[in-house]
């Protein structure tokens, strides 16, 4: 009896030292072609071979990424669904009720990756700076919009932690996707842009578009001349898009780390392939990426109530 019960309590440690048994899919709550789409689909095949299972990206998107993420937080929490969502998963908690809780439905496995957003001007714009750019604002405040990817998006949100920040006054000018934004400021609609690095640095290099500053904490190592917003003079301002693996709470612990270690490797075994579409790797723990996301959420949270920014 004795003999049995050791066999019965050692089944669970002896069933997930062999995860995975069988094909895992990886959530991607967005449509094909975007930010975190790209992400999965150069490091998902990394994983495979690393884990020797198949591993499969699923596109599940729609509302603002929670039908992806509600479906993976509902999901069997034994390591074979898992989601890789982008920065917005962190902000949604403030912006409206959700059918999951991030904190409390989800399990932070791997911090993959991060990708700059800039500020950026069209060269009609008296501004060879961000101060100059800042200084214009607070001799007109009011009259300089900025164009951003979407309400609520984290390029609004990056807008207006600077209009707080710096204590200035800009107009924001939402758009349906990123393309769209970029394009009235190419066409001298809309003065100034919030976007991503990769969406910006040709246009600037054609002379289409003056970058200004990198809004994240350190320079963009694919384009060192661009200052930070910190180095600028806003002291603290920090606003990057991260990509990230989260799996179903109460998934063993052995197996987020088993996935942490595998993506970690997967993600820098495709380092130049990252690198080449300016996605910087944040290699760490599962403990640190969840002490990431935490603050996360309580960081934009703040920037949500202080801004009074609804959702849509």
């Amino acid at each position: 009896m004795f003999r049995g019960l050791i066999c019965i309590l050692a089944f669970p440690l002896f069933a997930w030292a062999q995860y995975p048994a069988k094909p895992v899919r990886v959530v991607v709550p967005y449509p094909p072609g975007g930010g975190a789409d790209i992400v999965a689909r150069l490091v998902v095949p990394k994983m495979a071979d690393n884990l020797g299972q198949p591993v499969v990206v699923e596109n599940r998107p729609g509302a603002a990424g929670n039908i992806g993420a509600d479906y993976v937080a509902k999901s069997a929490p034994d390591g074979y669904t898992l989601l890789l969502h982008t920065s917005t998963v962190a902000m949604s908690p403030a912006l409206g009720k959700l059918p999951y809780d991030l904190l409390r439905d989800l399990a932070p496995v791997a911090h993959v990756a991060e990708t700059a957003m800039v500020i950026a001007v069209h060269p009609a714009v008296a501004a060879r700076t961000l101060p100059e750019l800042i200084g214009l604002a607070r001799k007109e405040p009011g009259k300089l919009a900025y164009s951003t990817c979407g309400n609520a998006s984290p390029m609004h949100l990056a807008g207006e932690l600077l209009k707080m920040q710096a204590g200035i006054d800009l107009v924001h000018v939402p758009y349906k996707g990123c393309a769209p934004a970029l394009a009235d400021v190419l066409g001298g609609q809309v003065p100034v842009a919030f976007n991503t690095i990769s969406n910006t640095v040709p246009h600037d290099k054609a002379g289409k578009l003056r970058l200004l500053a990198v809004a994240s904490s350190s320079r963009s190592p694919q384009f060192p001349a661009l200052a930070t917003v910190a180095e600028a003079g806003i002291t603290g301002y920090e606003a990057a898009i991260w990509f990230g693996l989260f799996a179903p709470v109460n998934t063993p612990r052995e197996v987020v780390s088993k996935l942490n270690g595998e993506t970690n490797r997967a993600a820098g075994d495709v380092r130049d392939k990252l690198t080449a579409q300016f996605y910087d790797l944040r290699p760490g723990s599962a403990e640190e990426f969840s002490a990431f996301v935490r603050s996360e959420v309580a960081r934009w949270s703040k920037v949500i109530r202080d801004a009074n920014i609804k959702g849509d």
